[in-house]
This record gives C-alpha cells, structure tokens and sequence, in this order.
C-alpha cells in the first residue's frame, strides 16, 4: 500500500474509530504515512529543477504545507466548537476522498502509476549511503535541533500555557495561526532573498538570534502579573519563534540540500526526513518534561539549543564558502602561472 492510500485509510479510521485505542492506531498510520510520503513529495516537487531553484521550491511547498495545517487546524476546532459530531466524522471522510484524489491526480501528472516510487523507494533503501555524507549528517543533527521549533508550537507551548502558567486556553489556538500566517506571508519572499553563502549565513544568525529571543519571552512569561500581560509576551515568543523557524529551514535547506546531485535527490530527502522525524519524537519527550521541570530555566535551555543549532548550520555555510573562495584562488593562480608560459611558447 502507497503511502497516500495508507494516509486516506488513516483519516478514514479518524472518522469510523468509536474507542481511544482505535483512534491512537489511525493517528499512529497517519504519521507514519506522512513522513514516508515527505521524502518523495520532496524529490518529485524539484525533479527537473536547476541546484538555484531548489530552495524556493521547497520553501513554497513548506508554505502551502503550513496553508493546510492552518485551515484544517481551524476548521477542525469550529466543528469542535460547535461540538458537530456527526458532521466532524464526515469531514474526515471527505479529507480521505481528498487524499485519494490528489494520488490520482500525482499519478496522472508523473505520466504513470509509481513514476515517483524510484526516488522515494530507492531513496529509503540507499539512504545509509547519503548518512555517510559526514557534512550532510551534520546537517541533519543540528536541523533536527531547529525543528524543535515544531513541537513546542504544537505540544510543549499549549501544556505551558493551561498547566504550567494557567494562561487563557484560547492563547496557543491563536498562536499557531500567526505562527501559519507569518510562514506563509514571509517564508518565500524570504527565499528568494536567500542566494548566496553570504546571505546563507547572515539569514541563519538571525535565525538563532530570534530563537534565543523566542526562549528568553517564553521564560519571561512565568514572571507575568496579568493574563494580558502573559499573553503579550507569549505571542511576542511566538512571532521570535516564528522567525527562527522559517529563517533556520531555509538556511538549513540551502547547506543540506542545494548541491545535492540530482540523482540522489530522493536518497536525501529520505534522510533529511529522519530530522523532522527526531524532532517531533524528542519534542514532546525530552522538551516537555524539560520546560515542565525547569520552568523558565527550561525555556532558557530550549531556546539555545535550538539557536545552536543555527550557528552550526551558519558555520557550515561559512566553511562552505572559504571552501569555495580558495578553490577559486587557487584556479586563478593556476591561470596567472599559466599565461606567461602560453605566451613565451
């Protein structure tokens, strides 16, 4: 079974599951579905594209990614709102329908069923050979260090919020749609600024300055005396948190992925996955009790680490530069040591 069918009979079990270990097995499948598809949907999206395109690319799909998740999120807590069981149980069955329909349509686009298998499929076999890639793996430890910016949108802030600092419920449902709204606003203007291992750089430094605001106001909110005042400064965290998010993946997917050859395109989206994937499983597991123990202290640590993780990529990017800069200098000697031996014969 592809993983969009797998996906559909996932969401096809969210509307039929009637128990909560029924609807733990279908959230289980969904995930797993999901990230098997993120690699290929990856590959497929910039087959073709020349090396410079990559990135804008990639950072499109990341914004429509962000447009989906911020629409269901919302239509999703409507119907919760107006507590629609039925009609809930049907929206999961149209989400279904949907995710079926886009397959035949990716099948109908790639000219024949599976055209994009090769580069998921092979690159799930032969994805040990880009973890040999010792500066791509690198990469992917300090990306999954940036991406923790996910689950403390989605799991850590929301239990801070109501458990921890008994701030207004509503405040992480508005959180997570200015986070969705900046990202599509901002991530693919961004982008196409970002061409250079100069501006590579400089984009990935404001990304882990922005991320250690984004610990800093979330530490700080402990200390707020009104839930005005909380929520303020956490939706102030939200917006640092937001900038460092969309800032580090993009200065990410430049170091780890734009000289990729394009042969082994979907052998390191598979592997480039395994981040998201860390990110997601060690968020909630390791962050949670982290920020729940710690309190602010907790926040603090949070928040450096995933600034490190941008210096890291920053200091990638630079190395990758001088790299380039002395290989430059060095042909031009070689051109300048060559000129007058051309001439004198």
């Amino acid at each position: 079974m592809c993983s969009s069918d797998l996906a559909a009979a996932a969401l096809a079990g969210y509307a039929l599951a009637d128990t909560g270990a029924g609807f733990t097995t279908a959230a289980i499948a969904f995930a797993v579905a999901q990230s098997a598809s993120g690699a290929a949907r990856q590959a497929l999206a910039v087959d073709g594209a020349e090396p410079g395109d990559r990135l804008a690319i990639r950072a499109t799909m990341h914004m429509l990614l962000n447009a989906g998740i911020g629409g269901g999120t919302t239509i999703g807590a409507l119907l919760a709102a107006v507590d629609l069981g039925p009609t809930t149980a049907t929206a999961y069955g149209v989400g279904a329908v949907t995710m079926v329909l886009a397959a035949v349509l990716l099948v109908a686009l790639t000219g024949r069923p599976g055209a994009g298998a090769p580069a998921g499929s092979a690159a799930r076999g032969g994805m040990l050979l880009a973890l040999r890639d010792r500066r791509f793996a690198t990469a992917l430890g300090l990306a999954a260090a940036i991406q923790l910016t996910m689950p403390v949108l989605s799991v850590i802030l929301p239990v801070w919020v109501v458990v921890r600092a008994g701030g207004p419920a509503w405040l992480s449902a508005v959180a997570l749609a200015l986070n969705t709204v900046a990202v599509i606003v901002g991530q693919r203007p961004w982008a196409a600024r970002v061409t250079s291992t100069r501006t590579t750089v400089r984009t990935a430094l404001v990304a882990a300055l922005a991320l250690a605001a984004a610990g800093t106001l979330l530490a700080l909110s402990a200390r707020a005396e009104s839930p005005a005042a909380f929520s303020v400064v956490v939706i102030a965290g939200v917006l640092a948190l937001t900038v460092g998010e969309v800032g580090g993946g993009l200065a990410t997917w430049r170091v780890a992925l734009s000289d990729v050859p394009a042969a082994a395109e979907g052998r390191y989206q598979a592997a480039y996955s395994m981040s998201t994937s860390a990110a997601r499983i060690v968020g909630p597991s390791i962050a949670l009790p982290l920020v729940l123990a710690l309190g602010p202290l907790g926040w603090l640590v949070l928040g450096a680490t995933m600034a490190a993780g941008c210096l890291g990529i920053a200091g990638l990017a630079a190395a990758d530069g001088a790299v380039l800069s002395g290989v430059s200098a060095r042909g031009s000697r070689r051109g300048a040591l060559s000129a007058p031996a051309v001439r004198a014969r």
